[in-house]
């Protein structure tokens, strides 16, 4: 991989890279100075487009970590869509009237996983998807 640039936005930044494979660029996200995941495109505009959309979610209270957006974690609405950073949702999440915090996957009516914060929650999401032999796998 051959580094082009980095994009900045807050504490976060986007490294963005030629993979090998001809026409391809990845964007190694990070908050501060830890890797929080990858997004991928065919043209560095497209890798900073997508790093523009991560960041206007986090923006409006989304938290990154593990290749996961969790929206609605920092803006005390204490729930809202989870999606992977490439954009697709992979379900939703809610806090109780106790402070749990539950992720129901998408196409699903009960819930799937449940922890006592949104940060324990985020972390178990982390660990369903790369269960499965890679079948629900973040990068």
């Amino acid at each position: 991989m051959t580094h082009i640039e980095t994009e900045k936005h807050g504490e976060m930044s986007c490294q963005i890279a030629s993979i090998d494979e001809e026409n391809q660029y990845r964007g190694t996200l990070l908050y501060k100075i830890f890797e929080i995941g990858t997004i991928a495109g065919p043209s560095v505009d497209s890798v900073r487009a997508q790093f523009q959309a991560i960041c206007d979610m986090t923006d409006a209270g989304g938290m990154v970590r593990h290749g996961i957006i969790m929206l609605g974690y920092h803006n005390r609405a204490f729930g809202g869509d989870v999606l992977r950073v490439d954009g697709e949702i992979i379900g939703e999440w809610s806090s109780d009237d106790e402070e749990w915090c539950h992720f129901t996957q998408s196409d699903a009516t009960e819930v799937t996983l449940s922890a006592p914060s949104p940060w324990m929650l985020h972390d178990s999401i982390s660990d369903w998807m790369s269960r499965d032999n890679g079948t629900n796998e973040v990068t």
